[in-house]
């Protein structure tokens, strides 16, 4: 019996229901069908009939649907507010991605600084570990913040319109921005990290920057819209799919 609750987990997944609710529901109504049936056995029905007679008490797949989406609160925020969660999310993320490397290269820079007035004296390897870093944020980075969007979406079976967006813009905004550390020509001038978007004039690095976008993409964007075409063909290919045989609307 329990293997039959699998659809009705992927229905409430649809409609909107957060995970976490919809694994908890189905296991109670898992129990509760457990239980109807083991009543209908000791009323003297045979174990397939007891197992049909407690399905139907249970209810029918949309009765049980709806009284779960019923409750506004259970429904997941990618489904209540896509525009935030995959839409600013998706900008929020970067910024903390920018951030991160910021600060990563002012901690190196502070901590090699002999006094709190003193000029840093930066190691041998700071060029080595700046070049690292930013390998690191203009590939490793975003590829990590849109397999999060991609599995959450996956998860909470999302429509693909958000995640397809949270995706291109963690894409093509991860690859575009750059960063250059400058060392004054003057002994005692101030060194910066700069940041650049080579997307905008005069378009500095734009063959290095296009290499990133097409990468991030075609390691993100590209994968999570074909599992999205295999799984609607699959859908498709199924009689119906899976809502159609969902075994709980037998009356």
């Amino acid at each position: 019996m329990p293997e039959m609750f699998g659809p009705l987990r992927h229905r409430l997944l649809t409609a909107g229901i957060a995970p976490r609710h919809a694994r908890r529901y189905v296991a109670e109504l898992r129990d509760h069908a457990a239980d109807l049936a083991e009543e209908e056995r000791r009323a003297g029905l045979a174990p397939d009939e007891a197992r049909s007679r407690a399905l139907a008490r249970l209810g029918t797949a949309d009765d049980l649907v709806r009284a779960m989406i019923a409750r506004g609160d259970f429904r997941s925020w990618g489904a209540r507010a896509p525009w935030a969660v995959y839409g600013l999310g998706s900008l929020l993320g970067l910024a903390m991605i920018y951030g991160l490397v910021i600060a990563t290269v002012a901690i190196i820079v502070e901590t090699h600084r002999p006094s709190p007035d003193a000029r840093p004296v930066l190691p041998i390897w700071f060029d080595s570990a700046f070049a690292t870093i930013t390998y690191v944020h203009g590939l490793a980075l975003p590829l990590l913040l849109a397999a999060l969007f991609a599995i959450m979406a996956t998860r909470q079976r999302m429509a693909a319109l958000w995640p397809s967006i949270a995706l291109l813009v963690v894409g093509v905004i991860g690859g575009a921005g750059t960063f250059d550390f400058i060392r004054p020509a003057d002994p005692d001038g101030i060194m910066e990290l700069e940041l650049r978007f080579t997307l905008a004039p005069p378009w500095p690095g734009l063959g290095d920057t296009l290499r990133h976008i097409a990468i991030n993409l075609l390691l993100t964007l590209a994968p999570y819209l074909a599992w999205r075409a295999w799984q609607k063909a699959l859908a498709e290919c199924s009689d119906g799919g899976d809502d159609a045989g969902f075994p709980l609307t037998q009356s």
